[in-house]
């Protein structure tokens, strides 16, 4: 059998899933019918990840998330932590340490040209976005969708060696994946969108397509419609509130007797009474005496105020306050983040310090992974980087700390600490010195946070080389 016959058609095509395999609810699929034997696309698609229903009715959908505020409030804290980040190009040196790729003499003028070809499209992806607007789209697409699909703009659309020109991100919800007999995937759009329909499948070195979580097959998870109930408790618990707040008891007080009064005479006192009130409560533009004067009243009626019915009433407080945090930790992001724990100041840097070891940095590394993949093909020196040092600094005084201990005990050049520190370097500083670490500096955070985050340019990143 010659190797190219793996692209024949076989008799047993008919038997193989060509997308997802396990639970349709995890990922978008195509609808499939039977025509002589064989499977056949429709020309329906299926977008199962898009909406689900709560076991009480209630829908929760792409519209519902984006209208959710605790949803909102956690993936725009990965958001914004994602888009504010610099992206270098990285090139691996002969002894396993990393240079920049612009700047290093030692980068051949082959792989210069093309970081700085892949640079340029990343720090301006297109017409219409800067590389902070780009990427925080990318990352809410990330984590409302599952999963991202990136269209790359070529001169030739049919050259995937290309470095494209421009990037786009597509609409998630509209986008389903199979995978063709080559087991390459193939992208088929429900709606025309930048020039492409539904009867133009985009390749497979067209779209960077990028799953928050891996499923079986060609799918990621959406957490947040997997978690209707959670979500759709949450979005129920707000309309609950709302509706108390403005069909509640808005009155101070009401009037009330025991005694049983006649439909005739209980409009004439309802009108007196109305009358002497409006009269005691609003005539001060008129008569400055009535205001504060008590009302004689009859009948043997009396004033009985009352009290709004509130959250707290009601018990739901504390349910509102573990679903939001329980929507926090669906998307990695710490309670405290968006304001709904009580955070004292003496841990917020180790808070800050999980949240981008365990939430950000395997999302990064997920990116930098599927960009190098389909950017740097014919190019196993150059990666690319999302530079994360900046996340674990700290304080200005800890910085210095850190600064300070590498370079006393021999594990940075002064010019390393002053890159770390982001000054300009100095001719002649780039010996280690000999010495022991130093006592930390008057003022310095006493915590053990990890470190200072490192020096990114320097260093490998496991897993995109």
């Amino acid at each position: 059998m010659g190797i190219l016959d793996i692209f024949k058609s076989k008799s047993k095509a008919q038997n193989e899933a060509n997308t997802l395999f396990g639970q349709t609810q995890l990922g978008n699929n195509v609808i499939y019918q039977g025509q002589g034997g064989k499977q056949t696309v429709s020309q329906q698609l299926l977008y199962v990840t898009t909406s689900s229903t709560t076991t009480a009715g209630r829908a929760v959908d792409m519209s519902m998330l984006t209208r959710n505020s605790t949803v909102m409030a956690a993936v725009g804290v990965k958001a914004r932590a994602l888009a504010q980040l610099p992206i270098s190009i990285m090139s691996k040196s002969d002894d396993g340490t990393f240079v920049d790729a612009l700047q290093s003499p030692k980068v051949g003028a082959r792989d210069r040209a093309k970081a700085k070809q892949v640079l340029n499209l990343l720090r301006s992806p297109n017409h219409f976005e800067s590389q902070y607007e780009f990427w925080y789209q990318w990352c809410m697409w990330q984590d409302l969708a599952g999963e991202t699909f990136t269209l790359w703009w070529r001169a030739k659309q049919d050259d995937p060696m290309q470095t494209p020109i421009e990037m786009y991100n597509l609409d998630s919800t509209l986008i389903t994946v199979r995978l063709t007999e080559t087991r390459y995937p193939a992208y088929t759009l429900s709606t025309p969108s930048y020039g492409f329909n539904k009867d133009e499948p985009l390749s497979a070195h067209q779209v960077m397509h990028v799953k928050e979580a891996a499923w079986q097959g060609s799918a990621g998870f959406n957490k947040g419609i997997l978690a209707a109930e959670l979500v759709g408790l949450d979005q129920d618990i707000d309309l609950y509130a709302n509706f108390v707040m403005q069909n509640g008891a808005k009155p101070s007080g009401m009037f009330v007797t025991e005694q049983v009064i006649p439909d005739a005479k209980y409009k004439e006192i309802a009108g007196r009474l109305k009358e002497a009130w409006s009269s005691m409560t609003g005539s001060r533009a008129t008569d400055m005496s009535k205001p504060g004067q008590g009302m004689l009243l009859d009948q043997g009626m009396k004033y009985q105020p009352l009290d709004m019915l509130t959250l707290q009433d009601t018990e739901t407080k504390e349910l509102k306050n573990q679903t939001m945090k329980r929507i926090c930790g669906l998307f990695g992001v710490p309670p405290a983040m968006i304001g709904i724990a009580d955070q004292k100041y003496n841990n917020t840097q180790t808070m800050m310090d999980e949240f981008y070891k365990a939430t950000m940095y395997p999302m990064i590394i997920n990116i930098e992974q599927k960009l190098n993949y389909h950017l740097f093909k014919g190019y196993p020196n150059l990666v690319v980087r999302f530079d994360t040092k900046d996340f674990l600094k700290g304080a200005a005084l800890d910085q210095m700390n850190f600064a300070v201990q590498g370079v006393n005990a021999g594990v940075l050049t002064q010019n390393e600490a002053r890159e770390y520190l982001n000054i300009a370097r100095i001719d002649g500083y780039d010996e280690l010195k000999d010495g022991k670490p130093q006592d930390l500096l008057p003022g310095s955070s006493a915590q053990s946070t990890g470190g200072g985050g490192g020096n990114q340019t320097r260093r490998a990143n496991i897993g995109t080389t």
